[in-house]
């Protein structure tokens, strides 16, 4: 049965009326892996990429712009927000094919008919864009240019599939291998056509990349597949011109004439790994290869003689002359990272882009003597952010982040200044009377090596490093209200500690309990630390379903809680109110929220919320001024949404609509300080996400 996902102008109109919200994303730029890239051979202003855990996105020439095109995704489908591959239809411009699955498990073949604003599902599948080994290769799947009811598909453990009927009906082929299916199993990466033999009014000849296995062949439409004798065991990705078939693979460059393989490796990088590849449609003769391997500056080379002769370009290549980064934080070193695909636009002779770890970049002089590179990233939010937090004054955000550290963010829509140089940005606080001072916890890797602490005085514009007690790693931090000094630190999987010259040194508290803070790595969602936002010395600490209070800045601790509520079930935050002392509220996941106002010593349910993964405050409705808006995410009646009260949670209204589904997940949720009814949110691969009425 086809699953279809279309959000009709009526539905989309409801919602906008009801919750009066506009979506957006706060602009920091790239910072993920972009693993392909297609423009529409015979229209111009086609083009799309796909990543890895973030999506896929079209360009809009426009507005010189990345638009997301899975928004819908919700939490109930959250793995298709992973794209394994792509490919466009020649005869229908508008037509574009994903194959969605971050992982294995629910995953399909989905088709687009207005440029990805709706979308059906025409094969269930299994996918891996997020897959270790071959997420970078492709693509999988390909329309036949001569006709467009001819359509194959490879997946990761099934095998090849076509349908000859537009995509109402599959077949599995199984004289072709499926490839390997075991652990990171990379299956069928790679379909191409050559349109230059007909057979009954579509293609003669099919090539279909299998990684470890080898390329097999089709000559007769389709109708019977064997294996090429001499092709890569290991290909990558492949292009048909002019009946010529180009191979980038695992030891090199190939190509196939229709009777004869030429290995036309750059001899500087021969038996290396080649992934990217870009061939001229209208001049064959004219091509570009790159190396792929996970580290910066991956070599890339050009050939204009069909790969006799190369010429070396890219970071150690003479005909660069200039890279331009959009994001000015953008580290030198961001430059060929992983690169995975390359492609030249046939309607700019000279422009090439391609992708990598971060991002787009791009050349209009790709064949001149000197070139000037630049990003192509305004639109594309891949990060994956870990933690925000808004502060009265000073910085408008912060955001803590995986692989790309963290930022202070001064406005909406401009690029983020400071880049936190560690990789790594996991806790976040400032002082509530003095915001200028903010402390953050970050580390080198996901595992948490080289934890530190990281304070600023001048709402992080700079920043001074500090040890953490020592044998501790990860964990959380808060911040006392009123004494920019004063820092409370729960290790990870350990103690509590408290700092009174700003992590200069640490003593251990007593009588707080171990381990409230798992010891696991960045990903750990047990933010159980909090500070009162009023009591500068009153600190609070959830584990196992009660609160320890701490009310001398951190030094002892003692039970609070008379009633145990339950444990977490999945996230757990654990958050105090602006300006209201002793009310912090407890959001357990799927055992709900729990608001308490008298410092955890009884709690009231919020019983509005089936679950609550995310919960936070901002600046008070005007027409309520002394209770700050409480913004919370999760289900209710057996649906996920994002939910906005202005009288403590008496009343909720929802503040998302079906096209703004959190495809990424929620991860964290800051409201705004200064601005009534927005709400910032992190997520797990499309960015830090804004609304406001």
């Amino acid at each position: 049965m086809k699953l279809f996902v279309i959000i009709s102008f009526l539905t989309l109109l409801v919602a906008t009326l009801v919750a009066g919200y506009q979506w957006d994303n706060l602009r920091v730029g790239g910072g993920g892996y972009v693993t392909g890239i297609a423009i529409h051979p015979t229209t111009q202003d086609r083009m799309y990429v796909r990543t890895d855990v973030g999506g896929a996105y079209r360009w809009d020439s426009v507005a010189s712009k990345w638009i997301q095109l899975l928004d819908w995704v919700g939490p109930s489908q959250a793995n298709l927000i992973g794209v394994d591959g792509m490919a466009l239809d020649k005869n229908y411009p508008d037509r574009l094919y994903l194959a969605l699955g971050k992982n294995l498990g629910d995953g399909g073949l989905y088709r687009s008919e207005d440029k990805g604003e709706t979308w059906t599902r025409l094969l269930t599948a299994q996918f891996n864009g997020n897959g270790r080994d071959q997420r970078w290769g492709g693509e999988p799947i390909a329309v036949d240019p001569l006709d467009s009811n001819i359509i194959y598909c490879g997946t990761r453990v099934q095998g090849l599939y076509r349908s000859v009927d537009n995509g109402a009906t599959w077949t599995n082929l199984a004289s072709v291998p499926v490839g390997h299916t075991g652990t990171d199993p990379t299956g069928i990466r790679i379909v191409e056509f050559d349109p230059s033999t007909v057979v009954s009014g579509h293609s003669g000849k099919i090539y279909v990349g299998i990684a470890g296995t080898g390329i097999y062949r089709s000559t007769d439409g389709g109708a019977t597949f064997s294996a090429l004798s001499g092709a890569p065991t290991s290909p990558r990705r492949m292009q048909v011109v002019n009946g010529i078939l180009f191979v980038t693979h695992s030891t090199g460059v190939s190509k196939w004439n229709g009777s004869a393989w030429t290995n036309i490796t750059p001899s500087a990088s021969a038996g290396k790994d080649f992934c990217g590849l870009a061939v001229e449609a209208a001049n064959p003769l004219k091509l570009l290869v790159s190396e792929r391997y996970s580290s910066f500056n991956n070599v890339m080379y050009r050939s204009v003689d069909g790969g006799s002769t190369w010429t070396k370009i890219g970071a150690t290549g003479a005909v660069v002359s200039n890279k331009f980064r959009e994001a000015q934080w953008w580290p030198t070193n961001w430059w060929e990272a992983a690169t995975a695909d390359l492609v030249l636009n046939p309607f700019a002779p000279g422009q090439f882009l391609y992708t990598d770890w971060f991002g787009v970049w791009k050349t209009n002089t790709i064949w001149g003597s000197t070139m000037n590179f630049t990003t192509q990233v305004r639109g594309i939010e891949e990060t994956v952010v870990l933690t925000l937090t808004a502060p009265p004054s000073g910085a408008l955000l912060f955001s803590g982040m995986a692989d790309v550290g963290g930022f202070r963010h001064q406005s909406l829509t401009d690029w983020p200044v400071y880049k936190n140089p560690k990789a790594e940005t996991f806790s976040i606080d400032f002082v509530e009377t003095s915001p200028a001072f903010v402390a953050a916890l970050d580390a080198t890797d996901w595992d948490g090596t080289n934890s530190r602490l990281i304070t600023s005085t001048d709402s992080g514009s700079t920043w001074t490093a500090a040890a953490l007690p020592s044998g501790t790693t990860l964990g959380r931090l808060a911040y006392s209200a009123t004494n920019n000094n004063r820092i409370v630190y729960v290790a990870g999987g350990g103690s509590v500690y408290y700092s009174s010259n700003r992590g200069v040194s640490w003593t251990q508290a007593t009588g707080a309990p171990s381990g409230a803070v798992g010891l696991t790595d960045i990903w750990n969602r047990d933010n159980a630390l909090a500070s009162d936002r009023v009591d500068g010395a009153k600190f609070y600490l959830f584990s196992q379903g009660i609160i320890y209070a701490s009310t001398d800045s951190g030094a002892t601790w003692a039970a609070k809680t008379t009633t145990a509520i339950p444990k977490k079930a999945g996230y757990l935050n654990v958050v105090t109110v602006p300006g209201k002392a002793n009310e912090l509220w407890v959001g357990l996941d799927g055992n709900g929220l729990y608001r308490s106002t008298n410092g955890g010593v009884s709690f009231t349910k919020i019983s509005f919320f089936q679950t609550c993964s995310g919960i936070n405050f901002g600046k008070a409705d005007p027409a309520n001024p002394t209770v700050p808006a409480t913004f919370a995410y999760g289900k209710v009646g057996g649906v996920y949404g994002m939910y906005r009260s202005s009288d403590s949670g008496a009343t909720w209204t929802q503040i998302n609509d079906a096209t703004h589904q959190f495809p990424c997940g929620v991860k964290s949720l800051s409201g705004d300080r200064n601005t009534f009814g927005r709400v910032y949110v992190a997520t797990g691969g499309c960015g830090v996400l804004y609304g406001q009425p």
